[in-house]
């Protein structure tokens, strides 16, 4: 259990909520001002995008391989003002997470690497997964048994992932 003292730290600085390689997202505290933040960020050479959002004071970072989390960190710093300090979770409830996070998005690495190899370096799994979507939802209405949303839902999904999740190279 977190003491008052712990929580107001934590409201007062900067967390990482979470991070895959490509991604980052933050919990900004109420007086750092997140369009400054942002435009740092954004800044930052290798950075897809940089969103924010007010509601839930969050910042997500989509980036380049060549990117370092700790060189978006000095650009958060550098918009939030040089006093900003940034904590990861460490809440114990949170301890789980971090750890299955990792493990998932290392064997997400590791199966794109091989669809990669497999390809010749044509696709990876940010192109093969909605694609299979795509086929799967063509089947389905070719073959009359689409519910009314299961082929629509595949269809927007595979959108979504390839939206999300397809970072550009830097060619």
């Amino acid at each position: 259990m977190r003491s008052l003292q712990d929580r107001a730290d934590a409201a007062s600085s900067i967390r990482i909520v979470h991070s895959i390689p490509g991604r980052l997202r933050l919990r900004l505290p109420a007086h750092v001002d997140a369009e400054l933040v942002t435009q740092s960020v954004q800044d930052l050479a290798g950075v897809v995008s940089c969103v924010s959002s007010l509601r839930t004071r969050g910042l997500l970072v989509l980036y380049r391989p060549e990117v370092s989390i700790e060189a978006i960190l000095e650009a958060v710093r550098e918009g939030a003002g040089d006093s900003a300090l940034v904590e990861s979770r460490t809440d114990a409830s949170d301890e789980a997470g971090p750890v299955l996070g990792a493990a998932v998005s290392g064997a997400a690495i590791q199966l794109d690497r091989g669809v990669r190899q497999v390809t010749g370096n044509l696709v990876g799994l940010g192109g093969l997964i909605p694609a299979a979507l795509v086929i799967w939802a063509v089947r389905e209405l070719m073959l009359g048994r689409a519910a009314p949303l299961a082929w629509s839902s595949a269809l927007w999904y595979a959108h979504g992932l390839f939206r999300d999740y397809n970072i550009p190279s830097s060619h």
